[in-house]
C-alpha cells in the first residue's frame, strides 16, 4: 500500500477524484480514502497543516493500512534561486528547522532519539518522482526541504534557512512525515510545487498561486503512480 499525504484539500482532492474502489474511514479526525489508481493500491489523506497533523496521519497509515511507502505532496515556499511559481522541489533529505536544542550544544534541527538533523528520503522514489516532474516539462530542483510550524514570509527567515540548512524549499509537514517513517523503517519521499518565494511577498502570492502549484504536484504524482513498481 502506498500512502499519499497532503496538508490541504487542494493538494489531494484531485487524486481522490481519480481513484476507484474507494472506502473511507475517519481516524483521529482525519479521513482516509483507500482505493486504486493506475493499478496501485493507495490511501490518500488530507492531514491538515503542520507537523503534528502530518505525523499523526503518517503513523495511522503505517499502523492501520500497512503503508510501506509514503509520498508527501503539496506546495512550498521556494528558497533555491532558480525556483519559480509552479516549479518542483524534490527532497533528497528533510530536516525540522524549528527543532532547537542548541542551548544544550546540539546542532540546529538536531532530533534527539534519531540523533541526527537530516533524514534521507528513499533514493529510488526520489529519482522516480523527480524524473516524472522533468518529463512533464516542470523545472525541478533536488535538495534539502525543511519543515517547521511556521509560514516563512520574511527575508530574514528565508536567509536563515538557506544559510543554516542549505534548504531548497520550506514547508510545514514533510520532515515530520520523514521522522515518522524513519522511526518505522518505511520508505518516503517529498514532492513540493512552489507556491511562493518564502519572502515578504509570500502572503500575497501564496493565496494566488497555491491551487496552481498543488495541481502540478498532483500531475507529477499521477505520472509516478503509472511508473512505480
Amino acid at each position: 500500500m502506498i500512502g499519499i499525504i497532503g496538508a490541504m484539500a487542494s493538494e489531494v482532492d484531485g487524486l481522490k477524484a481519480l481513484m476507484g474502489n474507494v472506502t473511507v474511514r475517519k481516524i483521529s479526525s482525519v479521513e482516509f480514502f483507500a482505493g486504486e489508481l493506475s493499478g496501485k493500491k493507495i490511501v490518500v489523506a488530507e492531514a491538515g497543516v503542520g507537523k503534528v497533523n502530518a505525523a499523526v496521519t503518517a503513523q495511522t497509515m503505517i499502523l492501520e493500512y500497512e503503508a510501506d511507502r509514503i509520498i508527501n505532496i503539496g506546495v512550498a515556499g521556494g528558497l533555491d534561486p532558480s525556483l519559480e511559481i509552479g516549479d518542483a522541489a524534490v527532497a533528497e533529505r528533510v530536516a525540522e528547522h524549528d527543532m532547537d536544542t542548541t542551548p544544550l550544544g546540539d546542532e540546529p534541527g538536531f532530533i534527539t532519539g534519531l540523533d541526527k538533523v537530516y533524514m534521507d528520503c528513499d533514493a529510488e522514489l526520489t529519482s522516480l518522482i523527480a524524473d516524472c516532474a522533468e518529463e512533464l516539462g516542470i523545472h525541478t530542483v533536488r535538495g534539502t526541504i525543511v519543515s517547521g510550524d511556521q509560514f516563512i514570509c520574511t527575508n530574514e527567515q528565508r536567509e536563515k534557512l538557506i544559510k543554516v540548512f542549505g534548504a531548497a524549499a520550506a514547508e510545514m509537514e514533510g520532515a515530520s512525515i520523514g521522522h515518522v517513517c524513519e522511526m518505522n523503517g518505511v520508505k518516503f519521499c517529498v514532492l513540493r510545487a512552489i507556491s511562493d518565494g518564502a519572502n515578504s511577498e509570500s502572503t500575497m502570492t501564496f493565496k494566488e498561486f497555491e491551487k496552481i502549484a498543488a495541481a502540478n504536484s498532483i500531475k507529477i504524482v499521477c505520472r509516478m503512480l503509472e511508473r512505480i513498481k
